[in-house]
């Protein structure tokens, strides 16, 4: 069982609310988030200070961790919502080695761990062998500009040996986009599908993940720019745990401002960005942005899913959703199968919004993104809905958690 908790500022009595998420077993993998205002079962806690092969826990995050991971889970986790108690300024960032070393004794021994920013903590799961083929699906209609970035970008900035990229062109027009298009053909990992239809970002990404042989597919804008050659790599770490649906990843607009960093149903009374706009390296609200955990949902613009979950829910939408909040749908369509989606800022990488296409509200887009988010509000009631990962407390209409 566990509450919410007030961070000092000052000595004054200004403080912060820390409104935790409902439980989260990956976030706790990364933060403690618990250990200062939690109550633990006294018979569930006291075997592991008894086992004669197993060294006792170091902390209550150690304890915290053991007691939930498998194969020792059985311990059922409640959240009070409410403030429990008041911790002292910055308890909630210290001790990131010690934090780091209680992740290190309870997780599997053959995880990578090292200390992150703001006391977090990076886990990295190891990767399967032999590691899985990833189908990188890129929809486009000329934009050359953007779409060489993009390509080049997958084709020769990204370490993940075992890749196939399918670009979607809807129906390119400009000589110079046709001309790379062939060009790129002639790379064995390039594969080119048509089709020359009206936009519908669904449909055209249904329609090259029938093409894909890889095992997970990654949907990726087009506008998309590949920053770090381990991006698709932490990913894929992610996406082969078991009972993971969607990884998203960390975005940053140009000017390295917060993008995207995972969703949040509700915000806006339909989905919003979490944290949109923090600066990269700001704690932001307790580093939120820079630990991996679980979120409702995560952006297709840079979005990995095994093939066989993006099947099993039918993939995108395509009917009632063609441009807005599919991928939010698709998320929670996963969620409804008993997965987990997850975000990693450990894949980092730029996206140029809505460059390729125009933005929602432009005037000869309203119509269309306002029936869009009718069908996704009554679909998923997101105008009254509070998200795992949000809280009662905070502001509905802000990305910021204030």
């Amino acid at each position: 069982m566990f509450g919410d908790q007030l961070e000092d500022l000052t000595h004054s009595n200004a403080a912060i609310g820390w409104f935790k998420p409902l439980w989260d077993q990956r976030m706790m993998l990364s933060q403690d988030y618990i250990s200062s205002a939690c109550a633990l079962p006294v018979s569930a806690a006291h075997r592991f200070f008894v086992k004669e092969d197993v060294q006792a826990p170091t902390c209550i995050y150690e304890l915290i961790l053991l007691m939930s991971l498998p194969p020792d889970t059985g311990v059922s986790v409640e959240k009070v919502q409410r403030i429990t108690m008041r911790t002292a300024t910055g308890d909630w960032c210290a001790d990131g080695d010690a934090r780091s070393q209680a992740v290190q004794n309870a997780a599997p021994e053959n995880a990578l761990v090292s200390a992150g920013p703001f006391g977090t903590v990076q886990l990295r799961w190891p990767l399967p062998q032999p590691i899985p083929k990833v189908s990188i699906i890129v929809a486009t209609r000329d934009k050359l500009e953007l779409l060489q970035t993009c390509v080049e970008g997958v084709l020769f900035q990204t370490a993940y040996p075992d890749i196939e990229l399918i670009i979607a062109d809807n129906d390119s027009r400009e000589t110079e986009t046709l001309e790379y298009l062939d060009e790129i053909l002639k790379d064995p990992r390039v594969r080119v599908v048509r089709w020359p239809y009206p936009f519908n970002y669904s449909a055209i990404n249904n329609f090259a993940a029938g093409h894909a042989l890889g095992e997970y597919l990654c949907l990726l804008n087009n506008d998309i720019e590949v920053l770090e050659p381990q991006w698709l790599e932490e990913m894929v770490r992610e996406a082969v745990q078991p009972g993971v649906g969607a990884v998203g990843a960390r975005l940053l607009y140009p000017d390295r401002t917060i993008q995207h960093a995972g969703v949040a149903l509700g915000i806006g009374n339909a989905a919003g960005h979490a944290h949109r706009g923090l600066q990269e390296d700001e704690a932001g609200y307790f580093a939120q942005t820079h630990i991996v955990r679980g979120t409702s949902a995560v952006t297709a613009a840079c979005m990995l899913v095994a093939k066989r979950h993006f099947d099993a829910v039918g993939g995108l939408d395509e009917d009632e959703l063609a441009v807005a909040y599919n991928d939010v749908d698709l998320c929670l369509k996963l969620r409804m199968r008993g997965l987990v989606n997850i975000y990693t800022p450990l894949a980092t990488l730029i996206h140029h919004e809505s460059k390729s296409r125009g933005l929602d509200f432009a005037p000869e887009h309203l119509e269309r993104y306002m029936r869009e988010l009718a069908v996704f509000q009554q679909r998923w009631g997101a105008a009254e809905v509070v998200d795992p990962w949000h809280h009662p407390r905070l502001n509905r209409q802000s990305e910021v958690f204030n």
